[in-house]
């Protein structure tokens, strides 16, 4: 069993290695805004990915997104209109019109490319605006939309928008290049790693893995430390290899692979057999594949080159932070669980069940029955926590109903 887990990791980072590049990865379905200005109008290009779109409202546009545009246009139109919201300081609603409908491809996607106009009260100028958006997000949980700025041909990222964050603002008289900096970047870095499950699903297989050695405590909690770094050293490679534009990657290979590892993840956790050295190898391997992940974020927002390096890092300690956030939310409750092997098999079991219908989804670009009931359910860190709190709980319930009874609980014995 070792050996194959270790064959597997070496098969998907060698895929990694020898694959060509055509595109450059980033998060998959996510929502692309880039807002200019003119004197007296905001611009609003937009890219919604048609199985977004599918999912949310339950359509099919992107079986034929040419012809599904055509026929669906005033839908259309009428979601993305209403979906995008400014308003001005005061509170006033600005007047937004969806000039263009167009069928696109972006990372190797189908998309709808929108062009939207909006023009502000009037008496009220357009130096800051709050930009709400909601198609898509108001309805799946998990979508993200990535809102970059064009400010004289150059994109800069502004912000990201989700369901629990739907508004940002937009401070147009801001200059950009003093907004997209090392201090701006850790937020987007922590929100990135909470908006993914997957992540947080690979972080709890790691300690679940180490807890299931049933090792002292000095020996499991330095065990975990060394894997988390091995993790954080293999992504912060890779998240800076393909930031800097060194390394592309397709973004569907990306995500499946990622997937993968999850899988192959569940399995050695619920009977860990790799060697201490090797789990430590393929541990920061696996950190190789999901760095290509997070760099999506910064990639797919033009954010390139080497006087990106502060911005780099901030994002990266923001991504940390969250790792260690999370961590110290699932910690116990996973050493609880793993004090039952029926309970980690079961755990690893139906992880391993979703990250197999992620690998299925993402390769193949079919529908997930069950993408609702994961994002809605496990959407956060802090509802995955509550999971598995509740399964920690069960675990030790069980565990003292059936445990023997000691002299002092037994009855005392009848007089003769």
């Amino acid at each position: 069993m070792a050996r194959n887990l270790w064959l597997a990791g070496a098969v998907l980072v060698a895929f990694f290695v020898l694959a060509p590049a055509p595109a450059q990865a980033h998060d998959v379905g996510a929502t692309l805004l880039v807002v200019s200005a003119t004197d007296t109008t905001v611009l609003i290009d937009a890219q919604i990915p048609l199985t977004g779109i599918d999912f949310a409202y339950d359509t099919a546009l992107d079986r034929d997104p040419a012809s599904a545009i055509a026929e669906r246009g005033s839908w259309l139109r009428s979601l993305i209109g209403a979906g995008a919201v400014l308003t001005a300081p005061g509170g006033a609603s600005w007047t937004v019109r969806v000039d263009g409908l167009t069928a696109d491809r972006v990372q190797g996607r189908n998309t709808v490319h929108a062009a939207l106009t909006a023009t502000p009260p009037p008496g009220t100028g357009i130096s800051l605006v709050q930009l709400r958006w909601g198609a898509v997000t108001d309805i799946d949980y998990s979508h993200k939309v990535y809102v970059s700025e064009n400010d004289n041909g150059t994109i800069r990222l502004a912000g990201t928008i989700t369901h629990y964050q739907p508004q940002l603002p937009l401070q147009r008289h801001t200059p950009l290049a003093h907004r997209v900096s090392f201090a701006t970047m850790p937020a987007t870095g922590f929100q990135h790693f909470r908006d993914g499950t997957d992540h947080q699903l690979f972080l709890c297989l790691v300690a679940l893995g180490v807890a299931r050695r049933k090792q002292r405590p000095a020996a499991t909690v330095r065990r975990l430390g060394l894997l988390t770094l091995g993790f954080t050293i293999g992504h912060s490679v890779s998240l800076a290899l393909a930031t800097l534009g060194w390394v592309t990657l397709p973004s569907r290979w990306v995500e499946t692979a990622i997937a993968a590892t999850i899988a192959i993840s569940a399995v050695h956790a619920a009977r860990p057999a790799l060697p201490a050295r090797t789990e430590l190898a393929v541990t920061a391997c696996f950190g190789l594949v999901h760095g290509f992940g997070f760099a999506g974020t910064l990639e797919g927002l033009s954010l390139h080159g080497t006087a990106l390096v502060a911005p780099l890092l901030g994002f990266n300690l923001g991504l940390e932070a969250a790792q260690l956030a999370a961590l110290a939310l699932v910690a116990i409750p996973l050493w609880l669980i793993a004090r039952s092997a029926a309970a980690t098999v079961v755990l690893a079991a139906a992880i391993a069940a979703i990250a197999i219908s992620w690998v299925l989804q993402r390769a193949l670009g079919t529908g997930n029955p069950i993408d609702g009931f994961v994002s809605t359910v496990l959407g956060t860190p802090e509802r995955l926590a509550l999971i598995l709190l509740a399964g920690a709980l069960f675990v030790l319930a069980v565990s003292a109903t059936g445990r023997p009874k000691t002299s002092d609980e037994l009855p005392a014995a009848r007089p003769r």
